[in-house]
């Protein structure tokens, strides 16, 4: 990638309808500028200028000490990339393998990193696996591994993204076998490891008073879509089995 090509990427953000500070942005050689940038682009819908910008991040390691009061440390930068890497190879070109394995990358670092992340879920890069899996025509497998990390989690209780998005799958696999009865039950547990506070209270009490199964699934998957607060807002982190944040 040339300065020229570089320098396009880098107005088109700045300049856009939600424009992007340059200051963030215009260093090639800061890779979590061309972190920011190959994401921006992918959210932009540009997939091919955003897949040339994050394959320049593929190989990069990140500092695991970094942990910034503010903003993305390097870990979450490199996992979010790869997670977009991964949804790009999917979408297009629909390569199982490739995508399974950039997950994964992301799933082993996001495990591996003892400090905060403050945009994302470190669970769901697991359940993006899954739901590459099921869409893979291999469902049963995404099943089995959904209900291998309940077990493997069953005494992280609290917020535990992992849970919540194992139980997460289960419940939307349930709703598609046709049984809204069993996938509110599922989504009901699972509600009990996601970040709450008194609006999702609220919400998830609604849900639950829903008589028509269906319309009782329809209302806890509305409450999946809101992030009522931070996943990681207060510290110490407990999420992975044997590391106290």
């Amino acid at each position: 990638m040339d300065q020229q090509e570089w320098m396009g990427y880098v107005s088109r953000l700045a300049n856009g309808e939600y424009p992007v500070p340059v200051g963030m942005i215009q260093d090639y050689n800061d890779w979590r500028c061309r972190s920011i940038v190959g994401r921006a682009l992918y959210w932009m819908g540009d997939t091919e200028s955003a897949m040339r910008v994050l394959s320049t991040v593929v190989n990069v390691e990140p500092n695991m000490d970094d942990d910034p009061e503010y903003g993305l440390s390097e870990a979450e930068h490199k996992v979010l990339c790869l997670r977009d890497i991964a949804e790009i190879v999917w979408k297009l070109a629909k390569s199982e393998e490739a995508a399974l394995t950039y997950l994964k990358e992301a799933y082993d670092l996001s495990r591996a990193y003892k400090h905060s992340f403050h945009s994302c879920a470190r669970g769901d890069m697991f359940y993006r696996r899954l739901i590459v899996l099921s869409e893979a025509g291999k469902t049963q497998q995404a099943v089995d591994e959904a209900k291998a990390m309940v077990e493997a989690e069953k005494d992280n209780n609290g917020v535990n993204p992992y849970k919540y998005f194992a139980l997460k799958f289960l419940a939307e696999d349930a709703h598609n076998a046709g049984d809204d009865a069993k996938a509110s039950e599922i989504y009901a547990e699972a509600f009990k490891y996601y970040p709450q506070n008194d609006i999702a209270e609220r919400d998830l009490a609604k849900a639950a008073a829903e008589e028509d199964a269906a319309k009782r699934y329809k209302a806890y998957e509305f409450c999946s879509t809101v992030q009522y607060k931070p996943w990681e807002k207060q510290r110490p982190i407990v999420l992975r089995r044997g590391i106290d944040g």
